[in-house]
């Protein structure tokens, strides 16, 4: 007989944020306990009788299963002990929504588009080098480009450079201050993209974002207006879902004249703006795809 689910972990750097909240209250609901803990203040320890993993009194190796919301950025040694500690808790064989080894897949940009360009999904043309030189070089290919950092999300920090003098000036600071160079075409879309919500496989909702200019994340301003999703545009979000791993994710999508172009496939994604255009529960869809999850008679976790 399967071991009943009695207390889970939510993984997030805002423990009271609105999403958090959300999904911490749908766990309750379902009379299991819940774990908030940011993976920032968790301590490890290696050499003991057993393995350790303690957010302040909690023992996180004793949940049944982890909902990853949100890991935070950092120093590059601070994400590797993040992302370590996660890797970590899974290999003592607790069932994670996100896994770790998707969640490095997605907040690498790079190595994102990369895996969707291989699997036969329409990317922006995207040149990444550590060098001003490169740089131009791509700037003068694409005319108009939007400068985003490797790892980030909400549209923080995106640049659009068209002048090149600016270009070389903002490629400069950059090299300057030892940051990778990702420089991505811009493509016309009207200011506006879309958002498809994919849990466990299926696209359950999707909006558009509507901006005041060409930046079109929610958290810039965009207002969400509510997008009846095509089957085409179904497939095209479940199909990101699958390539990078991810349970969960929102994916982010222009339509262009050259057809519709995935910019981002996110592992953290927010749903705070979507749930105000949509009849859909995701908090509850989330939960109800997290159990299936970790439930111990079906979780049966791939290889890395």
């Amino acid at each position: 007989m399967a071991k009943p689910i009695k207390r889970v972990g939510v993984a997030s750097s805002e423990p009271e944020g609105w999403e958090t909240s959300r999904v911490v209250a749908e766990i309750q609901r379902r009379n299991i306990e819940c774990v908030v803990f940011d993976v920032t203040e968790t301590v490890v320890r290696v050499g003991g009788k057993k393995p350790h993993a303690q957010y302040k009194k909690e023992d996180l190796t004793t949940l049944d299963g982890i909902f990853t919301r949100a890991v935070p950025g950092g120093s590059l040694e601070q994400v590797i002990l993040r992302m370590d500690t996660l890797h970590c808790l899974e290999r003592l064989g607790i069932p994670f929504m996100n896994r770790p080894h998707s969640i490095e897949k997605a907040v690498d940009k790079y190595y994102t588009l990369r895996l969707l360009e291989l699997a036969g999904i329409p990317v922006p043309r995207t040149t990444v080098t550590q060098y001003t030189r490169d740089a131009l070089r791509a700037f003068r290919r694409y005319k108009d480009a939007v400068v985003k950092p490797l790892f980030g999300s909400g549209g923080v920090g995106m640049t659009r450079v068209s002048d090149p003098e600016t270009a070389r000036r903002v490629f400069r600071a950059l090299e300057a201050s030892r940051y990778v160079m990702y420089v991505q075409e811009f493509l016309e879309h009207g200011n506006q993209d879309i958002r498809v919500f994919v849990i466990g496989g299926e696209a359950v909702a999707g909006m558009y974002r509507i901006g005041s200019d060409w930046k079109t994340t929610i958290r810039h301003g965009a207002e969400p207006q509510p997008y009846k999703l095509t089957p085409a545009l179904a497939d095209l979000a479940v199909h990101c879902a699958e390539v990078i791993g991810l349970e969960y994710t929102g994916v982010d999508i222009l339509e262009t004249a050259q057809g519709l172009v995935v910019t981002e496939v996110n592992s953290s994604s927010g749903w705070q703006g979507l749930q105000q255009v949509t009849d859909i529960n995701i908090a509850q869809r989330l939960v109800d795809r997290f159990i299936e999850v970790i439930t111990p008679s079906s979780n049966q976790m791939p290889e890395s």
